[in-house]
């Protein structure tokens, strides 16, 4: 588990290091990158948590039996 906290902080590390350089390296704003990194992390994390939530129910939906399948 340490492991994969260390991960995300690199991932969170590297990304704000990104968004500083993009923004033209000022001081100041370290802050303020770090938690969008945190955003953008938590939003792909969440988006891939969706993606495969959808793809059980579809394949689930398929395989059911429904009152709109034939009859």
């Amino acid at each position: 588990m340490e492991r994969h906290a260390d991960e995300t902080q690199d991932r969170i590390r590297q990304r704000a290091y990104e968004l500083w350089v993009q923004h033209g390296s000022r001081e100041g704003r370290e802050a303020e990158f770090w938690h969008q990194a945190e955003r953008e992390l938590k939003g792909e994390a969440s988006s891939d948590d969706t993606s495969k939530g959808v793809t059980a129910n579809a394949a689930s939906a398929r395989s059911g039996s429904g009152s709109d399948g034939p009859g």
